[in-house]
């Protein structure tokens, strides 16, 4: 049976930290939407602008399924992405087409003010073609608006407070059996 844990919230809400929590832990790889598309918008550094770097992102979010869908039966991936970016309904239909039978997703929650602490932190260090400082406002508006995909089994970490990951690992231990 092929079981996905999907590792979602908003953009510098701490998924990639906590995909690798999880990784390390149980030995899963993950499927990244950046790591993905940031090799792309490299070779594109010259014209990729956010309608640009959107497309990108739907390309390597059909990527991640694709390669699930074409994985062994048994496997498990870790996968780490800003759901909310497409449609819920674009969720159901790739992991109805890559045969995924469970899912379990982590959510990350945080507020406006810590997430725009954590992007503008980065923004300086990130690939060209991600938005810069002017996404800021966005994001905070965001932050107070998403919410998970709930496709399954449901666990929010409030990224305000310090992380219990031996509760997280504990709960994905019971749902991975």
């Amino acid at each position: 049976m092929k079981k996905l844990i999907l590792v979602n919230g908003i953009p510098a809400s701490g998924k990639s930290s906590v995909a690798k929590v999880i990784s390390q832990y149980f030995n899963i790889p993950i499927l990244s939407i950046d790591e993905i598309k940031e090799p792309f918008m490299l070779q594109f550094a010259d014209v990729i602008d956010r309608t640009l770097n959107r497309k990108l992102g739907y390309a390597a979010y059909e990527s991640m399924f694709n390669i699930v869908r074409d994985s062994p039966e048994d496997s498990v991936f870790i996968l780490d992405a800003w759901f909310g970016f497409r449609d819920k309904s674009v969720l159901l239909d790739y992991l109805q087409q890559s045969g995924v039978e469970r899912v379990i997703e982590v959510w990350n929650e945080i507020s406006p003010t810590l997430v725009a602490e954590r992007y503008q932190s980065r923004c300086s260090k990130r690939i060209k073609g991600h938005p810069g400082e002017e996404y800021i406002s966005e994001l905070m508006v965001l932050a107070e608006k998403a919410c998970p995909m709930e496709v399954g089994d449901l666990y929010t970490l409030n990224q305000n407070q310090q992380a219990n990951n031996d509760a997280l690992i504990s709960w994905i231990k019971i749902r991975l059996i």
